[in-house]
């Protein structure tokens, strides 16, 4: 009775040992193709333990095949990802914690009051915000940075001399990741026929990816945000500030 009690018990451990760490991977991925393969293999492991509770030799075989020439393909496809992705392990502990809200908030008030002083001097400026979906092309098309966020390093990228200023800006865990990068423009056929070449890239990067994209137009200040393929514009400050929090605090 004792061994048998004892068993449980180990056994209720390793399930919650086992689940912490799926759960700290899942953060440490986000933001990475790497997270959705990982979805996907849980999803694959779930599905072939619940053939075999079920008793369903066929599909339970069938799937376990499968499941052998999916881990293979997965090296081959995602072999630059994996790499990557081990190569952060080793830099970053597995149990980073996000941000804490206060500095979550800091990092948005850090970005707008960048946006607004740009907008006062009308200097052009295209900011990227990292969500979900990583960014790693657009990051490598740039200057990696990995530099901690701040209002003043933001305007003194787009000062119009400075070597970094043409681009966009990547930013991602409260650090500017990349600068001078090169985003996708858009051919939605919608957008009007002024738009230009820095507003076209924001809604270019927003319709591949879920990044909130800023921008600032050279010619009058205004203040623009892509979401998803949609460009506001004539924001101020404060609108922006508001939309953004409204934006990361949905969840995903």
């Amino acid at each position: 009775m004792e061994l048998t009690r004892l068993m449980n018990w180990k056994a209720i451990l390793e399930i919650l040992i086992l689940w912490g760490v799926v759960y700290r991977i899942f953060l440490f991925l986000k933001g990475t193709k790497a997270a959705y393969l990982l979805r996907g293999i849980m999803i694959l492991i779930a599905a072939l333990l619940a053939f075999q509770m079920l008793g369903l030799p066929i599909l339970t075989r069938l799937l376990t095949y499968f499941f052998a020439f999916f881990l293979i393909l997965v090296v081959i496809i995602f072999q630059p990802e994996l790499r990557e992705v081990l190569v952060h392990l080793g830099k970053r502990h597995i149990f980073y914690m996000e941000p804490e809200r206060e500095e979550a908030e800091r990092i948005l008030k850090e970005i707008v009051s960048a946006t607004g002083a740009l907008s006062r001097k009308r200097t052009g400026a295209l900011i990227a915000l990292r969500r979900e979906i990583g960014l790693k092309k657009y990051t490598e098309s740039g200057v990696v940075l990995n530099a901690d966020l701040s209002s003043e390093l933001l305007q003194s990228i787009f000062y119009p001399s400075a070597p970094l200023h043409d681009g966009g800006v990547i930013i991602g865990e409260g650090k500017v990741l990349a600068a001078s990068c090169l985003f996708p423009l858009s051919e939605n056929q919608d957008l009007e026929k002024t738009t230009g070449m820095r507003h076209r890239a924001a809604v270019g990067l927003s319709e591949n990816s879920d990044s909130l994209v800023i921008t600032v137009s050279e010619e009058n200040g205004s203040i623009s945000l892509a979401i998803n393929g949609q460009l506001t514009r004539d924001l101020t400050p404060n609108d922006l500030l508001t939309i953004l929090r409204g934006q990361l605090a949905k969840p995903r």
